[in-house]
């Protein structure tokens, strides 16, 4: 008869948890690593052709340009790690940045907390009917960046408008502390929220469930139109914080400002690393790929290149970059 020895055991499962663990660190090092040499490559080219680039002007420069952008990337990252994609990000933006002018006059900086919560709350809107109508969230979401142009618009009479009114907090994220943008530190501190988000709370595991399995993740017993709504209303507060971060740069609103940005969006969080079939990717990698796509815009005009060929570019890194990682076992079928 063959006798059990639980300190074996228990020493053979200590060893393969240990090495699953190194797995996954390798893993994750790497999915940062590829992003992060291409984003230094990109840098050292742009650089090599305008070494004015190096400047630290040029760079605080660079930061305030890309604040808005990368906003909009995490944001998208979180319904992209979903499976999902929100189409109404760009125009979330530009809707904020309106509704703040106009909301300005009358409640001044507390404007900041009524556009946060209308956009987290036409953002959970879009997350609901997702999940309860079984709609797909490109349908959703491009029927809610449709309505929002259509709303911006009409509330705007269509032209744009100065801040009337001065403002605390649009002053601070257009300004800078010791030489360091303040938008670039709205980022930064996002990014740390969302980070913690996804390693300390039920929230940030349930995502990456449903976004590796919904079906598992649902028979597991996670609430999935809780995760959706959240995973939405997310997405909707990072696109306000970048409108107010334009905002702040531009000292005008207008309902088509932020348009330009939904294509470089997809293109950031996509290209860092995120798989747009969900369930593969982070805040790191997001930021990444926002820093890259950051660098694509700014690059072509510093090259010389006609900025008419930005959309070309990243038209080309989004089909690339999406072939690589999506997961077309998951999905089956691809439609």
């Amino acid at each position: 008869m063959s006798r059990h020895n639980p300190e074996i055991s228990g020493g053979q499962a200590g060893e393969q948890a240990a090495s699953i663990a190194r797995i996954e660190i390798s893993r994750k090092l790497k999915s940062i690593a590829v992003p992060a040499l291409a984003l230094a490559g990109l840098f050292s080219t742009i650089a090599w052709v305008q070494p004015k680039l190096l400047s630290l002007r040029a760079l605080a420069a660079l930061a305030t340009d890309a604040t808005p952008l990368l906003m909009l990337v995490m944001g998208s990252a979180v319904v992209i790690l979903l499976g999902g994609i929100d189409l109404s990000v760009a125009t979330m933006a530009s809707f904020a940045a309106v509704t703040f002018v106009i909301l300005n006059p009358a409640l001044g900086d507390l404007a900041f907390v009524a556009v946060v919560v209308v956009a987290g709350t036409i953002g959970a809107l879009q997350g609901y009917v997702h999940h309860r109508a079984q709609i797909p969230s490109f349908v959703v979401s491009f029927g809610s960046l449709g309505m929002l142009y259509g709303v911006t618009h009409f509330i705007s009479n269509a032209t744009a408008a100065p801040l009337s009114q001065p403002s605390a907090i649009i002053s601070f994220f257009g300004g800078r502390t010791a030489g360091l943008p303040n938008g670039m530190i709205v980022v930064l501190v996002s990014a740390a929220i969302l980070g913690a988000l996804f390693r300390f709370t039920r929230l940030g595991r349930e995502i990456f469930a449903v976004g590796a399995s919904e079906r598992a993740a649902l028979l597991s017993g996670v609430k999935t139109v809780r995760v959706k709504v959240s995973a939405f209303a997310i997405s909707a507060i990072c696109a306000s914080v970048a409108g107010l971060l334009l905002l702040g740069q531009t000292g005008y609103s207008s309902p088509a400002m932020a348009n330009n940005y939904l294509l470089p969006a997809v293109v950031g969080v996509v290209v860092g690393g995120t798989a747009i079939s969900g369930g593969i990717g982070g805040i790191g990698c997001a930021l990444i790929g926002g820093l890259i796509a950051g660098l694509v815009r700014i690059g072509t005009v510093i090259v010389g290149l006609n900025p008419a060929y930005q959309n070309i570019v990243f038209g080309v890194v989004i089909v690339i970059a999406v072939a690589i990682t999506i997961d077309r076992e998951k999905i089956g079928i691809v439609k």
